[in-house]
């Protein structure tokens, strides 16, 4: 653990924020957004490959036309008021049809660690990573290589992986294994977004497990969600609570959960964030059904129960804490 000595990113390639927007044909995107570390971050960095590279002979079916893939990642919280500041340095992705094979991958990118700043981005909010081809067909493993990361506490405490305070678990040098299931299918000249949902609760972990504020070190190991964007919908709304003059006051740095209906353990929950400074708060992702509602900003709790989504809307849900 130590004291940063130095703007982190001096040394790697800087990309600028914004919204992805139309793209041309034949173009592989990996976008990746990140729900809030502390809560509702999300990062959506476009990441694509070069069409037809390959580790070894590819196991891809044959294709006459590449299609477009876009993997958008949002992570879930640790607790939003602990943590300033959370890095991630990738080297290296790849992807393949078979979830259990351990080379003749596609390679969407590989070259010079490309920085993301977890809490930087929130609710929506993306960039662009890289792009390039994809043969069409059905794909069931993603691979994240992680180069490097580092971990900002509120109380200036940082974690890194340079100094071995924050260690990286199990990845190997073939990276974090991400299983696609149901696959992610790329049809020739159309697009499809995937969202990988990082539950940074359980992606970093302190040891000891009950003070992260005065860790000894953390472990980084992904913990993700996978789901169709095209097959899915979005909650949005905005956090209040009563400002103790007849009206409401928005919410900063609540932690909003998907639940099934009923369920009052925010472990079972099936997505998460937080809200932003104005009180609003977005998750993606998520399947039609019908959900609970559940926000909590310690001692404040809220809930809205039987909130209804269908594939391709976005749900408008306030709730009030109390």
């Amino acid at each position: 653990m130590r004291k940063p000595d130095r703007p982190l990113g001096s040394r790697w390639p800087q990309i600028g924020v914004g919204l992805v927007g139309p793209t041309s044909p034949n173009i592989c995107i990996l976008m990746v957004s990140f729900k809030s570390l502390v809560g509702a971050i999300c990062l959506l960095f476009l990441v694509s490959c070069s069409a037809g590279v390959t580790e070894e002979a590819s196991a891809a079916p044959p294709s006459a036309e590449p299609g477009i893939l876009s993997l958008i990642v949002t992570d879930a919280p640790l607790d939003h008021a602990l943590v300033v500041e959370a890095l991630i340095r990738i080297n290296k992705v790849r992807i393949h049809h078979d979830a259990g094979q351990d080379s003749g991958f596609d390679v969407l990118f590989e070259g010079d660690p490309i920085e993301i700043d977890l809490v930087a981005l929130r609710n929506g909010l993306t960039e662009l990573l890289v792009r390039s081809d994809l043969p069409a067909g059905d794909y069931r493993q993603l691979r994240l290589h992680v180069s490097s990361a580092r971990l900002t506490l509120v109380n200036g405490n940082v974690y890194s992986t340079e100094d071995g305070s924050l260690k990286l678990s199990s990845q190997g040098t073939s990276g974090f294994k991400v299983f696609l299931d149901p696959p992610v299918h790329v049809e020739s000249k159309l697009s499809s977004e995937v969202l990988l949902d990082f539950d940074l609760s359980k992606t970093f972990k302190p040891t000891p497990a009950n003070d992260p504020l005065n860790a000894n070190s953390f472990r980084l190991h992904p913990v993700i969600r996978v789901s169709n964007l095209t097959e899915s919908g979005e909650f949005r709304g905005v956090v209040f609570q009563d400002d103790g003059q007849g009206g409401l006051g928005v919410v900063e740095n609540a932690t909003v959960y998907v639940m099934p209906p009923g369920e009052t353990d925010t472990e079972m929950s099936l997505a998460s964030t937080a809200s932003n400074v104005d009180g609003t708060y977005a998750i993606l992702g998520v399947s039609a059904g019908t959900y609970d509602l559940l926000v909590t900003k310690d001692p404040l709790v809220g809930r809205v129960n039987g909130a209804t989504l269908s594939v391709g809307n976005v749900s408008l849900v306030d709730v009030i804490v109390q």
